[in-house]
């Protein structure tokens, strides 16, 4: 959770995370999944069993923080809750799953307008979701990255 801070010190709304367990780190911005010991398996987000062989626990695993467009949709309509729908109504989102080499991730591909292709190149990011009483709620999402090597 970060507090941002304004010219002179004065103190906006708190950033706040939508899923702290989400996160390994939020500065730079890295996602935690979880490594299985007995098959190697990396799963996103991270639970308490491997889902190839069961092992338990599983091993702390920071993901790439780059990748490429595998698939992805553009969604028209409010997901149903617990999903909240910013104070400014619902904009219609590019989602995806992102290759990160070691699994597949679905987020958010920013800008959304954008014509997506299969094999884009992204790097991940944060985005604001939606606004309450902590303050700016943000999710991971993966950015379009026009230096990337295609």
């Amino acid at each position: 959770m970060q507090e941002s801070q304004l010219e002179g010190g004065a103190v906006t709304q708190r950033r706040v995370t939508v899923d702290a367990t989400l996160f390994a780190s939020d500065d730079p911005v890295r996602l935690a999944a979880g490594r299985c010991d007995g098959c190697a398996t990396v799963v996103f987000p991270s639970q308490d069993s491997c889902p190839r062989c069961s092992h338990r626990p599983l091993a702390a695993h920071v993901l790439a923080t780059a990748g490429t467009v595998w698939t992805w949709t553009r969604q028209e309509f409010a997901p149903k809750p617990p999903f909240r729908v910013s104070r400014d109504g619902w904009a219609p989102k590019a989602l995806g799953y992102v290759d990160l080499g070691d699994v597949l991730v679905e987020g958010w591909l920013v800008p959304s307008a954008r014509a997506w292709r299969i094999g884009d190149r992204v790097h991940l990011t944060t985005v604001p979701a939606w606004t309450d009483e902590r303050g700016v709620v943000h999710t991971f999402a993966f950015e379009f990255d026009a230096e990337a090597p295609a």
